[in-house]
Parts: structure tokens; sequence; C-alpha cells
């Protein structure tokens, strides 16, 4: 069915002047969502942003609410270098590149608040609802320095709404084009009436979402409530203690296409966006997530601090589909599929304690950063595949004539695994000032063991290893803003192959990714806000590529076997602002070029461009409020943003077209018109409802990025 953009009711956040909101409620609110000042994830420490020697991107609450954010796909959606959508629409999981490099759910690369949540079996993985986030911090780059395993690329961390002083209540209610409903709250204060000198505060988060998707025959439930308590608070010692509890209930958006029909298409044309390909009855994703931890710090005296930020997460799923199971199309219209099921659960435990200090040595002023972090995960999962013929189940993907087969009876064991894996690290910092000079020093050293037993075939996979990483920068600034910076980063992350697809029978040792760093950093003094040019150069190395003797034989016949000789590279360049030129006037905008290259190789991929990088991506975003008149009080904003062409695979057969596509919102103060600290917002994404291809990664895996969606909020805050 094609969706229509009904204006539906579904509310955002008042633009606030500088950044907070304004206590005069007949004061018209000036937009100015500008950039951060400040990142703690870049340095865990709170360094100011201009100062610190590697490009970064900040996501505010602010911007958030007036783009209508909806989930981290949507937050990161403006900022350079991130291509988002990695597996199309998906509402399981957060999966988006970074510079060239899987950085989402499926990597384990997401943080919130600094720490990992667990790695997941099969498709348990976890995924935060924006409405719990104060802002989304982006770090471009290798992070392994100060977070242990992750992707060259980059990161991104969630940072948790917490209790604050100057909490507002705030409720809000909406509906989207879909026809799927919200309601939502974040309300909190002091309790110093209860306990007495420890100046405490309390918070509570919740949302709940009901009804359709854009997937036909596809609908989700959602909910979720965070609690938070900041329980000592004496100048001295800050404790903060922080909850959730979140459910996912019914089907998934997520669904593979085939190349032919979705990328090129057939004598009878494309499949549409909101095409259903598996089967209503049997399509679920149901999952719970529990977190419990703590934000905890004691200040010795004004230069020594330690901080400890700790977290318990749980995580189980039921995940079933059905999915193309053949490559090609019969007839150019039936597809044959094939039917799974996945359960899994997972918990872990991370663990992050640093001390920082300041001290003088000469003319050398140094903030200086010693910690130690753990994280610890145990996960079980279970695959099960139908024993059912894809011809048998097949499906015209043009006019979907659905099954109800019922799969369970013909269930079989494939995959079933059990594991744990650990991973401890200590680091050192070292942020230096002299003059207008910054320099950074940091090392880190990690150790991480992965035990993992297949149940079906009774073998284990244990990897115990270790790793040292190291960053290094350098940043001038100039008095009228300018901040030139050069900077050295690594990663490593384990090795996705295991003992068996190396002839050797050894261990792959992990791959590691290396990146030289060069820019600009501009704080203007008369207007507010920050632009960043950047330019980089960013290897992965210790790539699994093919054996080079085709005669060994690695359980599945001659060729079949791996070894750990191969290079990727990346090379970009960067541009990315959010400024206020006037009062009310902001502007987001984001120009990325990345030159991917297979750099060395054993096969056919030699030379050739990685799958699903882009060689160009763009973004603007434009944002006005009025100040005066008859329209004080409305805003209006607008957004373009473009994909350049992509490959499916890496022998760059599978082509991928670009697209460009147009967002808008509309926001109004009610306060104008009698209702007093309410404000109603249009917000909408795609609005040609332009059907493209996100990624590819195989003939059979296609996946289509967000359709046309419109959302219309009202919230109420005081």
């Amino acid at each position: 069915m094609k969706r229509v953009c009904f204006l539906t009711v579904c509310g955002m956040a008042l633009m606030a002047a500088k950044g907070a909101w304004a206590q005069d409620t007949e004061v018209v609110t000036v937009n100015a969502y500008r950039a951060a000042q400040s990142i703690g994830a870049a340095t865990k420490t709170d360094t100011p942003l201009i100062e610190t020697p590697q490009s970064v991107s900040v996501v505010t609450r602010e911007e958030m609410d007036a783009r209508g954010v909806e989930n981290l796909n949507e937050a990161v959606r403006y900022n350079a270098g991130v291509l988002q959508e990695g597996t199309g629409i998906d509402n399981r999981v957060d999966d988006f590149f970074i510079r060239g490099f899987e950085a989402g759910s499926w990597g384990d690369n997401v943080t919130l608040d600094g720490m990992r949540a667990p790695q997941g079996s099969q498709w348990n993985r976890s995924m935060f609802d924006t409405w719990n986030l104060e802002r989304v911090e982006v770090l471009k780059g290798p992070s392994a320095v100060l977070y242990g395993q992750v992707a060259p690329g980059g990161m991104v961390n969630q940072v948790s709404k917490a209790p604050r002083a100057d909490q507002r209540q705030q409720f809000q209610l909406g509906i989207d084009g879909f026809g799927a409903g919200e309601a939502a709250f974040d309300v909190g204060g002091n309790m110093d009436e209860f306990i007495d000198g420890a100046d405490p505060q309390w918070r509570l988060v919740g949302r709940y979402v009901n009804g359709p998707t854009q997937i036909d025959h596809t609908s989700r439930q959602h909910w979720f409530l965070a609690p938070s308590v900041t329980a000592w608070n004496d100048g001295a010692n800050r404790l903060t203690l922080l909850g959730l509890y979140q459910q996912d209930n019914g089907g998934s958006t997520f669904q593979f296409l085939p190349y032919q029909g979705a990328a090129v298409p057939t004598r009878y044309g494309y499949i549409q966006n909101d095409t259903f390909l598996g089967e209503p009855d049997w399509n679920t994703y149901d999952r719970t997530v529990a977190n419990l931890g703590w934000l905890y710090e004691h200040r010795f005296n004004s230069d020594w601090k330690i901080n400890q930020n700790a977290r318990y997460t749980h995580v189980d799923s039921l995940y079933r589909t059905t999915v193309a199971g053949t490559t090609t199309l019969t007839a150019d219209r039936l597809l044959g599929r094939r039917a799974v099921q996945g359960t899994g659960n997972s918990e872990g435990f991370t663990l992050d304690t640093r001390l920082e200090g300041k001290l003088r040595t000469g003319a050398f002023d140094h903030t200086v950063l010693a910690g130690f972090d753990f994280q610890d995960a145990t996960w079980d999962g279970l695959r099960q595949a139908a024993r059912v013929a894809p011809a048998a189940i097949a499906i015209d993907v043009y006019n979907p004539v659905y099954t109800h087969f019922d799969f369970a009876p013909t269930l079989f064991d494939q995959i079933s695994s059990k594991g744990h894996n650990s991973q401890s690290g200590i680091y050192l910092q070292d942020q230096i000032a002299v003059d207008k000079w910054r320099f950074t020093l940091s090392g880190r050293h990690d150790w991480f063991d992965n035990r993992e037993l297949d149940r079906l075939a009774n073998v284990r996979n244990d990897v115990d290893a270790s790793a040292s990483t190291g960053r290094a920068g350098i940043l001038y600034l100039f008095d009228f803003g300018l901040a030139p910076y050069a900077s050295y980063a690594e990663s490593f992350q384990p090795s996705t192959y295991t003992a068996a697809d190396n002839f050797a029978g050894t261990p792959f040792d992990p791959t590691s990714g290396v990146q030289w760093e060069a820019g600009l950093k501009y704080e203007p003094k008369w207007i507010e806000g920050m632009i960043t040019l950047s330019a980089y150069d960013l290897r992965q190395n210790n790539v699994a590529t093919t054996d080079p003797d085709a005669t060994h034989d690695c359980g599945t016949g001659p060729g079949s076997c791996y070894v750990q000789t191969g290079q990727v590279r990346v090379r970009g360049l960067e541009l990315e602002g959010r400024v206020t030129p006037v009062s009310g006037f902001s502007i987001i905008g984001a120009a990325s070029r990345m030159n991917s290259e297979i750099t060395r190789a054993n096969d056919a991929t030699l030379g050739k461009r990685m799958a699903g990088v882009p060689n160009w991506m763009g973004s603007l975003w434009l944002d006005y409020t009025f100040q005066q008149d008859i329209l004080s009080g409305l805003s209006l904003a607008g957004g373009t943003r473009f994909v350049g062409q992509t490959y499916g695979n890496t022998l760059n057969t599978l082509p991928v077209k670009s697209y460009a596509l147009w967002d808008a919102a509309l926001r109004y103060d009610l306060n104008k018109v009698g209702f007093a600290n309410t404000q109603i917002s249009v917000n909408a994404s795609n609005l040609a409802d332009k059907r493209y291809v996100a990624t590819c990664s195989a003939p059979t895996a296609c996946f289509y990025g967000s359709g046309r969606t419109v959302t219309v909020k009202l919230k109420y805050a005081y």
C-alpha cells in the first residue's frame, strides 16, 4: 500500500536561546542550537571542543528536538563522514558507517555514557531510545586509546539524561504518518525535603510508541522507563544512579531485497519501498533491555578527582523472519525465500575508573588522566532454519501473496553457541598547555579473551590476546578563533575469523587501524558556532584475505583458507559546521569526500573500492525562527542530504546509485494563541518519498532506506 503523508500529532522541543529553555514563557525563544562547547568522550576530561585535536561532532538535545530525531541513525544524519542505515529500514539496531567502517550495533561500537553494551549472539543487540539522551557524541577516527577494541573509522557515544538542577517538566503526545501514536514525558526535581544535606535530585524519563511502520503488515510496540537519582552531592562527592527498562514487541522492518528489482529494475520496474516480502505470521522481533549503573565522582581538591562509571546490562530477544533465499528472480517476479528463527540473551558488566589531576611543571600546565576499565559479558544464542525449499515459499515481489506457512514444526538447529568475552585495559593521558599550544599524548594496553563453544560441533574457539595503542595530537589556538591541529591515532579489533579459517590452525591477530589527521577548527568571535575542516589517511591492517596457496583446505574445499596480509585504506576530506550567523537563524552543514581502496589483497579485489563507501556525501540544514510581528514564535526549517554511489561488494560488480533527499520542519509556540508553555511541531523527512537503496552487501542483500516520514508532536513544558 502506498503511504500517504497524513499530518499527525507528534512533538518537539522549543528551540532555546543559547541551548536552554527561556524562563519567561512570554518571551519567544531564539533559535540557536549551537555546537557544543566541550566533549567528554574524546578525552574523558572536560576539554573544550576547540582544543580537541580530533574531528568530533556533538548533536545536542536542542538539535535533536529541532530535527525531530526518533533514533540514532536520524541523530547523525547531518554529520560529515557518517553513512546512515547500514542495514536499511531496521528497527532492531542502530547501524551506520563512519569514514567507511562499520560503527553501529553489529560492530559493538556504540557506547552509552562511555560504556559498551555486551556483545550479543545472533540478532541479540541493544538499541536505546533517543528521547532518553542528552546528546550524541560522534568521534571520527580510531579511539581505542580510551575505549579498547573499537572500529578504526570512529564510534558514537550516547549520553543519558540525568538529574539536573534546572529540570523542566515535559510532556509530549504525537502520531506519525503511518498511524503510530506516542506519549512521552521527562520529569524531575529536588528531594531535599526527604534527604538533608545531600542536595538530592531525581528524574524519570519514559516513552510509549504503538502502531504501524513504513513496511506493510509490520507494526511495533515500544516503551521504556528510565529513572535516575543523584543521591549524594555534597560538593566533594557526587553519586548518580541510573536505571532503564525497555521492551520492544511486534515485527521487524528489516528485510533482504534482491539486487535485481531493488538496485536495478526488472521489466516490471522496481519493488516498492513499503512492500513486505516476509510472512506476516512469522515476522517477530521481541526484545527486553535492562540497565542498572552509577556515575560517581569524588573531588580531593580543586585539582584532583576520581571518577567511576559502571553499568550492568541484560538483553534478550526473539527474532523470526522470512527473507530472500535465491540470488535472482524467477521470471523477473518470483523470489525464493528462507525462514529462520533466532533466540539470544546476553548480560554484561562494565567498569571504568579514572584519576584526573592538574599540575604544573615550569611553563607547562598538565591535565593528566590515568584509568583502568573492565568489560565482561556472557551470551547464549540459537539460530534455527526451516526445512522448506526456497521455491516452495516463493513470493511475487510486485504483488505479494502470503502463504501463512507454519515454519515452527520444520525448524532445525543451524547454529547453537554460547560465549564469554572480557577486556581489561589501562590507559594514561597527558594534555599539555603552554601558551597557545595544546599537546595530547595517550597510551593504552589491553588484555582480552573471547571464548566460544559451538554446541552442535562441540568445538571451542578460544582467543587470548593483547594490544597496545597510542594517540598524539598538537593544536595551536589563535586569538581570532582559529585552531589548526594534527593528530595520530591507533585502534584494534579482534578478528572475526577463527583458527579454523587458518591453514596453520592458529588464531588470527587483531586487525589494527592507523590514522593521520590534520585540520582547522574555527570558532568565530562574531557569531555563535564552530566550523571544522579535516583531512585524513586511515588504514586498517591485518585484514583477512584469500590464502595464496589454492591447495589449502580449511574444511569447505581447496582455496577456503585465509591469511592476514590484507589492507584497506580511506583517504578523506571533511567540512562540517554548526553556526548561528544572525539571531534566530541556525545552519548545519557537512560535506565529505572519501577515496577508498583495497590496497593489499591476494585476489581480484586488489585495487577496488571498499564496499559501502560513497565517494561523496553532503548535507545542509537551515532553521529560522521569526522574532517579530504576527509570525513571532514560528520556526521553519529545511534540509537536504546527498550520498554518492557505492558498491555492494569488494569486486565492485554491484553498483548502488547515488541519491538525494529533502527534509523539513515547522514549529509554533502556542503561547501566542493562548496556550502557555505549549508548542506544536511538524517534521518530515524524505519529503518526495524517494525510493532508494541505502546499501547492498550481496546480490540477495540490498536494503531500502526510509521513505517519507511525517510526525506531528505537541509538547507541554513548564
